[in-house]
């Protein structure tokens, strides 16, 4: 299932902008996948290694068949993205998803990626 067939037009430009706000904030990419993971975390890997620029993207697997919740960081990421930050927001869409708030628990989410991966603007970037 991809996000098309899953969250209406309305969702997907709602889910669009939280993404680019949680970027806004910090000089990663985030990137969200929403279908069947047929191989789990393996499968998630491999979408990441995907991606281009995946040093610096964290990319967010849901599949919404089958309850799963993958969280992969690329190795740049993962100085300000860590197992205990991923964990969290595991657990925030997790809850969402249990009342079946899939907007709110990806609102949750990348808003808490985009927090712990913010970097403030130096004197210098002015």
């Amino acid at each position: 299932m991809q996000s098309g067939e899953f969250f209406t037009n309305d969702e997907q430009q709602e889910i669009a902008a939280i993404i680019s706000a949680a970027e806004s904030s910090c000089d990663l990419e985030f990137s969200l996948f929403v279908g069947e993971l047929e191989n789990g975390r393996k499968e998630a890997v491999k979408l990441h290694k995907s991606l281009n620029n995946n040093a610096k993207t964290v990319l967010v697997c849901v599949d919404i068949q089958n309850r799963g919740i993958e969280i992969v960081t690329g190795s740049y990421a993962l100085a300000t993205i860590d197992n205990m930050v991923c964990n969290l927001v595991a657990v925030a869409m997790a809850n969402a998803f249990a009342t079946n708030d899939y907007v709110g628990g990806l609102r949750q989410a990348f808003s808490i990626l985009g927090a712990h991966a913010y970097r403030p603007k130096s004197m210098t970037d002015v």
